[in-house]
Protein backbone atom coordinates (compact mmCIF):
# COMPACT_ATOMS: atom_id res chain seq x y z
CA UNK A 1 0.00 0.00 0.00
CA UNK A 2 3.16 2.52 0.58
CA UNK A 3 4.54 1.89 -2.76
CA UNK A 4 0.96 2.55 -4.08
CA UNK A 5 1.05 6.00 -2.66
CA UNK A 6 4.51 6.73 -4.07
CA UNK A 7 3.38 5.53 -7.08
CA UNK A 8 0.13 7.61 -7.28
CA UNK A 9 1.85 10.88 -5.85
CA UNK A 10 4.48 10.48 -8.74
CA UNK A 11 2.75 10.04 -11.21
CA UNK A 12 0.54 13.40 -9.85
CA UNK A 13 3.86 15.20 -10.06
CA UNK A 14 4.34 14.36 -13.24
CA UNK A 15 1.35 15.07 -14.59
CA UNK A 16 1.32 18.69 -13.07
CA UNK A 17 5.29 19.05 -14.34
CA UNK A 18 3.68 18.15 -18.25
CA UNK A 19 0.57 20.74 -17.66
CA UNK A 20 2.60 23.60 -16.20
CA UNK A 21 5.47 23.36 -19.10
CA UNK A 22 2.76 23.02 -21.77
CA UNK A 23 1.18 26.67 -20.77
CA UNK A 24 4.78 28.25 -20.62
CA UNK A 25 5.89 30.51 -23.03
CA UNK A 26 8.31 28.99 -26.00
CA UNK A 27 11.57 30.31 -25.82
CA UNK A 28 13.58 32.20 -28.41
CA UNK A 29 15.00 28.59 -29.96
CA UNK A 30 11.12 27.01 -29.49
CA UNK A 31 9.47 30.14 -31.29
CA UNK A 32 7.46 29.73 -34.35
CA UNK A 33 9.99 29.59 -37.14
CA UNK A 34 9.27 32.15 -39.77
CA UNK A 35 11.15 30.29 -42.59
CA UNK A 36 10.85 26.43 -42.18
CA UNK A 37 13.11 23.94 -44.40
CA UNK A 38 15.81 27.06 -44.44
CA UNK A 39 18.95 27.80 -42.31
CA UNK A 40 17.42 29.39 -38.75
CA UNK A 41 19.53 33.06 -39.94
CA UNK A 42 17.06 33.56 -42.79
CA UNK A 43 14.46 34.14 -39.73
CA UNK A 44 16.77 37.12 -39.03
CA UNK A 45 18.27 38.05 -42.03
CA UNK A 46 14.90 38.19 -44.33
CA UNK A 47 12.77 38.86 -41.82
CA UNK A 48 9.38 38.43 -42.67
CA UNK A 49 7.82 36.62 -46.74
CA UNK A 50 6.21 39.94 -47.50
CA UNK A 51 8.22 43.01 -49.59
CA UNK A 52 11.19 42.07 -51.19
CA UNK A 53 13.30 41.66 -48.08
CA UNK A 54 12.59 42.62 -44.57
CA UNK A 55 9.12 43.60 -45.45
CA UNK A 56 10.48 46.21 -47.63
CA UNK A 57 9.81 46.73 -51.33
CA UNK A 58 11.90 49.26 -53.68
CA UNK A 59 10.09 52.92 -53.57
CA UNK A 60 9.18 52.77 -50.15
CA UNK A 61 9.80 56.13 -48.00
CA UNK A 62 13.00 56.65 -45.62
CA UNK A 63 10.02 56.55 -42.43
CA UNK A 64 8.99 53.24 -44.15
CA UNK A 65 12.25 51.60 -44.15
CA UNK A 66 12.67 53.21 -40.77
CA UNK A 67 9.74 51.58 -39.16
CA UNK A 68 10.32 47.99 -40.91
CA UNK A 69 13.47 47.68 -38.69
CA UNK A 70 13.91 46.87 -34.74
CA UNK A 71 17.22 48.13 -34.23
CA UNK A 72 18.84 51.35 -34.55
CA UNK A 73 20.39 53.12 -37.58
CA UNK A 74 23.88 52.36 -37.11
CA UNK A 75 25.10 55.34 -40.00
CA UNK A 76 22.73 57.96 -42.21
CA UNK A 77 22.02 60.42 -44.42
CA UNK A 78 19.43 61.89 -46.73
CA UNK A 79 20.48 59.42 -48.78
CA UNK A 80 20.96 56.29 -47.46
CA UNK A 81 20.67 54.10 -44.03
CA UNK A 82 23.05 51.37 -42.71
CA UNK A 83 22.46 48.52 -40.66
CA UNK A 84 24.58 46.15 -38.29
CA UNK A 85 23.01 42.91 -37.17
CA UNK A 86 24.38 39.63 -35.69
CA UNK A 87 22.06 37.04 -36.83
CA UNK A 88 24.13 34.03 -34.17
CA UNK A 89 27.55 33.52 -32.57
CA UNK A 90 29.16 33.41 -36.11
CA UNK A 91 27.27 35.09 -38.58
CA UNK A 92 26.71 38.83 -38.90
CA UNK A 93 25.03 41.01 -41.49
CA UNK A 94 24.53 44.22 -42.67
CA UNK A 95 22.04 46.38 -44.59
CA UNK A 96 22.21 49.57 -47.10
CA UNK A 97 18.92 51.22 -48.02
CA UNK A 98 19.84 53.63 -50.52
CA UNK A 99 17.49 56.05 -51.63
CA UNK A 100 17.13 59.02 -54.35
CA UNK A 101 14.11 61.75 -53.09
CA UNK A 102 12.74 59.76 -50.49
CA UNK A 103 12.74 56.71 -52.65
CA UNK A 104 14.19 53.30 -51.59
CA UNK A 105 16.11 52.40 -54.78
CA UNK A 106 18.91 50.11 -53.88
CA UNK A 107 19.00 47.70 -51.33
CA UNK A 108 22.83 45.94 -50.30
CA UNK A 109 22.83 42.98 -47.76
CA UNK A 110 26.59 41.65 -46.82
CA UNK A 111 26.50 38.69 -44.76
CA UNK A 112 29.59 37.28 -42.79
CA UNK A 113 29.91 33.86 -41.55
CA UNK A 114 32.97 32.42 -39.75
CA UNK A 115 32.02 29.19 -40.85
CA UNK A 116 32.40 28.58 -44.68
CA UNK A 117 30.12 25.45 -44.56
CA UNK A 118 27.19 27.32 -42.89
CA UNK A 119 28.00 30.73 -45.01
CA UNK A 120 26.76 27.80 -48.18
CA UNK A 121 23.99 26.47 -46.59
CA UNK A 122 22.86 29.95 -45.86
CA UNK A 123 23.67 31.31 -49.45
CA UNK A 124 22.14 28.04 -50.83
CA UNK A 125 18.98 28.82 -49.15
CA UNK A 126 18.48 32.40 -49.68
CA UNK A 127 19.51 31.69 -53.30
CA UNK A 128 16.60 28.53 -53.14
CA UNK A 129 14.20 31.58 -51.22
CA UNK A 130 14.12 34.04 -54.04
CA UNK A 131 13.51 31.08 -56.79
CA UNK A 132 10.87 29.79 -55.13
CA UNK A 133 9.14 33.46 -54.62
CA UNK A 134 10.35 35.13 -57.66
CA UNK A 135 11.88 33.21 -60.59
CA UNK A 136 14.80 31.11 -60.94
CA UNK A 137 17.87 32.96 -61.40
CA UNK A 138 20.37 32.93 -64.59
CA UNK A 139 24.08 33.05 -63.90
CA UNK A 140 26.56 35.91 -65.14
CA UNK A 141 30.36 35.95 -64.54
CA UNK A 142 29.66 33.96 -61.09
CA UNK A 143 26.73 35.88 -59.90
CA UNK A 144 22.84 34.99 -59.55
CA UNK A 145 20.39 37.49 -61.10
CA UNK A 146 16.91 37.21 -60.99
CA UNK A 147 14.72 39.21 -62.99
CA UNK A 148 11.46 39.53 -61.04
CA UNK A 149 8.75 41.79 -60.75
CA UNK A 150 7.38 43.28 -57.22
CA UNK A 151 3.88 43.86 -55.96
CA UNK A 152 2.85 46.86 -58.31
CA UNK A 153 4.18 44.71 -61.42
CA UNK A 154 7.30 46.51 -61.41
CA UNK A 155 10.39 45.06 -62.48
CA UNK A 156 13.73 45.04 -60.86
CA UNK A 157 16.93 42.66 -60.15
CA UNK A 158 18.10 40.87 -57.70
CA UNK A 159 21.88 39.38 -57.77
CA UNK A 160 23.25 37.36 -55.28
CA UNK A 161 27.22 36.70 -55.15
CA UNK A 162 29.70 34.59 -53.26
CA UNK A 163 32.57 36.29 -52.40
CA UNK A 164 33.90 33.47 -49.92
CA UNK A 165 37.47 32.73 -48.57
CA UNK A 166 38.71 29.58 -47.17
CA UNK A 167 38.09 30.83 -44.12
CA UNK A 168 34.90 32.52 -44.19
CA UNK A 169 32.27 33.23 -46.05
CA UNK A 170 30.61 36.40 -47.24
CA UNK A 171 27.49 36.51 -49.62
CA UNK A 172 26.38 39.66 -51.18
CA UNK A 173 23.03 40.46 -52.17
CA UNK A 174 21.89 43.28 -54.19
CA UNK A 175 18.29 44.48 -54.88
CA UNK A 176 17.54 47.02 -57.57
CA UNK A 177 15.86 48.66 -60.11
CA UNK A 178 17.56 48.60 -64.01
CA UNK A 179 17.41 51.86 -65.24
Amino acid sequence: MHLYRHIVWLLLLLATFIRCSQNMPKTETEKERIFQGYHIALDSIIRTPKGIIRGVELGATMNEVKRSEVVNITEADETYYYYEFKADSITTYSLTYSFIQDSLEEIELQVNCRNPDTGAVILNDIKNYYQKKYTAPVMDKGIYVYNCFDSRKRNFSINLSDNSGIDNSVINLLIYREK
